[in-house]
């Protein structure tokens, strides 16, 4: 009897979590944390899951992982399809990785690699004006580094992609509200707040 409360208890803490959207079985991997954050399966034609990294990886390490997760499915799939999010990505609005048995394992990082983004962050600093502002902004299949400047007493936003390429566009500034609104000078831009 108390050993069915006890299971009892626990199924009901997983109920809770799986319904409150809180990771139950968050597990690490060589040092990395992930959850699993979907699943779901075709008979043994295929398998999909979706795991949440804690932070970004190497290729070699998706190729372990891919590996290591595969091996723990208790049935054998066909096909297993692998993709990875970042914190803050949303699962279904593409992923930062995935690694496909299709039928054989094939592992692609399709945003920014921790080389890539290094890179850009780290760039000289040879631009013409006052840095006032710079941030990295992952997204899937790119990542673009922002630069907000000062130059000739204008604001200009800087745009660098991980293939080099890059673009500027002066902003309009105002006080509104309290708060600086930098607006594109071209027409039916979107506003960035800063």
């Amino acid at each position: 009897e108390m050993l069915m409360k006890k299971v009892w208890t626990i199924l009901v803490i997983i109920s809770l979590s799986l319904f409150a959207g809180i990771p139950v079985f968050a597990e690490s991997f060589q040092g990395v944390k992930y959850t699993v954050i979907g699943k779901s399966n075709l008979g043994s034609i295929k398998c999909s899951i979706a795991i949440r990294l804690e932070k970004k990886v190497t290729k070699e390490f998706l190729h372990k992982l891919a590996l290591k997760l595969r091996k723990a499915e208790p049935r054998e799939y066909d096909r297993m399809f692998i993709t990875y999010y970042l914190p803050g990505m949303t699962p279904g609005s593409g992923a930062w990785a995935t690694s496909h048995f299709d039928p054989n394992l094939e592992v692609k990082i399709l945003g920014t690699t921790i080389e890539e983004e290094k890179a850009l962050m780290d760039e000289p600093k040879n631009s013409s004006g006052e840095i006032i502002g710079k941030w990295f902004d992952e997204f899937p299949y790119g990542g673009v580094k922002y630069t907000f400047l000062k130059r000739d007493g204008k604001i200009i936003m800087i745009r660098k992609f991980k293939d080099g390429s890059s673009y500027e566009k002066e902003m309009i500034q105002k006080n509104q509200s309290g708060r600086v609104d930098r607006k594109s000078t071209r027409l039916n831009s979107s506003h960035t707040d800063i």
